[in-house]
């Protein structure tokens, strides 16, 4: 499992009062908390353990006869504790010499399949999927290191209305980008041009019907859509010359909903015109997730499930179900006599007031809908890898369908899947001035993104005399994955040059820098001729020392508390419980550098301990960071 320095403190004093009260220490353990610094290390609220007031003494007298405690009192209903530092110290100095410090296995033996970024494959990755690929990484990271097998899986959107219309505009663009485009750019440019041809043309049909107030609305939306076209224009006239030419006398949407039908039948030349299109879209992305450190294990088409029957068979045995109902003229699924069970809805974590209308499995040309093709795939997520838990890394937006689909499933007798199928939902990234639009081509790509967080690193790393365009570039991912993953995901993020990359606080650049202070002590220590065996240093640290100085004792403490956080960062699927984490264990450690020098300590004894919390603050650094996705540097 990993030591786990504060817990066995806990379960020390657990053990104590429940022997004393004849109680199960179980019961005890997840009940205490840490309380301002002024009322001690350790604190129990008396009130909320069960135990009658007139045994409070007796609970008191249990906790002082422990070893690891200096002292402690009750305050009104709380029971205070402070622990002996210098023994406290030695266990979490020792504790951190295990390379693994902090990564506490709970997790051992499950099997989970996380799902994440599955962008549709018509344009570049942008802001807003970033988020997914370092909240998918780091959860990856952090369910890896807690013992868990886990098997990360990309979902590839080939079937469906916004694949079609890239594909149309393709089919006429020709397959090969310029030479200076990557090929998700050029696929982006043909998608929302292709689209706002398509838009316009439905405008102006609807404009020849319309009374004066729809006109109105019209021509203004008219105006918006040809103004995105202009500027999409002016980035390659080539390719818009020859989408205009031959798209102006076609009629798009039917040719886009024959498109669909042909490539859901399997129809050859549909197939290979599609796979086509997106695999040159599929080629850039890569390229990005590469760059940002996304990996994935296996890379599922949607239209495999659709040719392979898989789909078909769902969607039978839905019709088949007592739920069965026709809504807007198409085959549906009704929930509503399934959602009068409260508790069902706890078990499958519907949120409360969410109102979830019939899901259609079919439209009237017979293509099938996204969540009707998801439940197919959830099958073969939980059948393939012999997965515990799915969890699934998409926005908030799709809370519905995603309950939907964990209904669906329920009704379909699969209840173990549904109760274990997880929406990862959170919340979008905005940038201040922006209005974003894939479809009309407005969007901030993740390229983008990195470029100018390169640029911007090695900046400030040219005013402190380095000019490293390497480093530059893993400090500059380091940092926008840092913000990205940092801020609660039920949060929405406001993506912020002046926060996302400042070397001085709040950021991964100041946590990096932290880093590698804390190695270049020990790297200086050794240079200097000191003796750095581990062993050697546990045996004549002087751990009194965080007796004289409260700064050391916090230090120590935060150290100690690191596999707590992990866990429950786990157990909360909450990468941003982390990052605050560092963020206060940074500021914690250089503060106390600054004012009480290491390598400087006359006592060899005090030095050793100070070295030891230097490793040891340097591990928990590193530890932390793998498991956000970020690579620490020895250097900056």
């Amino acid at each position: 499992m990993g030591s786990r320095p504060l817990r066995e403190v806990v379960e020390e004093l657990s053990a104590s009062i429940a022997s004393s009260l004849g109680i199960d220490a179980s019961k005890l353990v997840d009940c205490w908390n840490t309380p301002r610094e002024e009322f001690g290390d350790l604190s129990l609220v008396l009130a909320r353990i069960g135990v009658d007031r007139s045994r409070w003494g007796e609970v008191l007298e249990a906790v002082r006869k422990c070893s690891c405690v200096e002292s402690a009192e009750i305050v009104g209903i709380y029971l205070n504790v402070r622990l002996k530092r210098d023994d406290y110290a030695a266990r979490v100095l020792r504790a951190a010499q295990d390379p693994n410090y902090g990564y506490v296995r709970v997790l051992e033996g499950k099997r989970i399949v996380v799902e994440y970024v599955s962008a549709n494959p018509v344009h570049p990755l942008h802001i807003g999927a970033a988020r997914n690929a370092a909240l998918g990484q780091a959860l990856y990271r952090m369910l890896e290191a807690a013992g868990a097998r886990v098997q990360r899986r990309f979902y590839i959107n080939d079937v469906g209305r916004q694949v079609a219309i890239m594909a149309l505009g393709f089919s006429i663009a020709g397959e090969e980008p310029p030479e200076n485009m990557k090929p998700d750019h050029w696929i982006g440019l043909i998608y929302a041009m292709t689209n706002l041809i398509a838009e316009i043309q439905r405008i102006r049909r609807e404009l020849e019907t319309a009374n004066e107030e729809e006109r109105r609305r019209l021509l203004k939306e008219l105006d918006e859509r040809l103004a995105d076209l202009a500027r999409l224009r002016e980035a390659a006239p080539d390719l818009f010359d020859r989408l205009s030419e031959a798209l102006r006398n076609m009629d798009i949407e039917a040719e886009v909903s024959n498109l669909m039908r042909r490539y859901e039948a399997g129809e050859e030349s549909a197939k290979k015109l599609v796979r086509r299109a997106v695999e040159t879209a599929l080629r850039g992305m890569k390229e990005t997730l590469d760059r940002f450190g996304a990996e994935f294990d296996v890379w599922d088409w949607e239209s495999d499930l659709v040719w392979s029957g898989e789909v078909a068979k769902v969607i039978e045995e839905l019709r088949r179900s007592p739920y069965a109902t026709i809504y807007k003229g198409a085959p549906a699924i009704d929930f509503t006599p399934l959602l009068k069970d409260e508790s069902l809805r706890e078990r499958l974590r519907i949120p409360r007031g969410l109102e979830i209308p019939p899901l259609i499995l079919m439209r009237s040309d017979e293509t099938t809908l996204y969540t009707v093709r998801d439940i197919a795939y959830t099958l073969k997520k939980f059948r393939e890898f012999s997965a515990d838990q799915v969890i699934n890394v998409i926005a908030s937006e799709q809370t519905l369908p995603q309950a939907q689909l964990r209904l669906a499933l329920y009704i379909l007798g699969y209840r173990r899947e549904a109760e274990n199928l997880i929406h990862y939902s959170y919340e979008m990234v905005t940038l201040a001035g922006a209005k974003l639009s894939s479809r009309r081509g407005r969007i901030v790509t993740l390229d983008e993104i990195l470029d100018e967080a390169r640029e911007r690193a090695l900046d400030e790393l040219e005013k402190r005399g380095v000019r490293d365009p390497e480093r530059a570039e893993k400090i500059g991912v380091a940092a926008v994955k840092f913000a990205l993953v940092s801020v609660a995901r039920n949060r929405p993020l406001k993506f912020s040059w002046e926060n996302v990359l400042n070397f001085e606080r709040n950021s991964a650049p100041y946590l990096l820098y932290t880093y590698a202070r804390a190695v270049g002590i020990v790297r200086k220590a050794r240079e200097a001729g000191m003796d750095l065996d581990p062993e050697k240093l546990l045996s004549i640290a002087d751990y009194s020392f965080v007796y004289r100085s409260d700064r050391r004792w916090r230090l120590v403490k935060l150290v100690g508390s690191f596999p707590e956080v992990f866990a429950k960062s786990v157990q909360d699927l909450d990468p941003s419980q982390i990052a605050s984490y560092l963020l206060r264990l940074a500021d914690e450690f250089n503060s106390w550098y600054d004012e009480d020098p290491v390598l400087r300590e006359p006592s060899e004894g005090v030095r050793a301990a100070k070295l030891l919390l230097t490793q040891a603050v340097a591990r928990v650094v590193r530890n932390a960071l793998m498991v956000l996705g970020i690579e620490p540097l020895e250097r900056m």
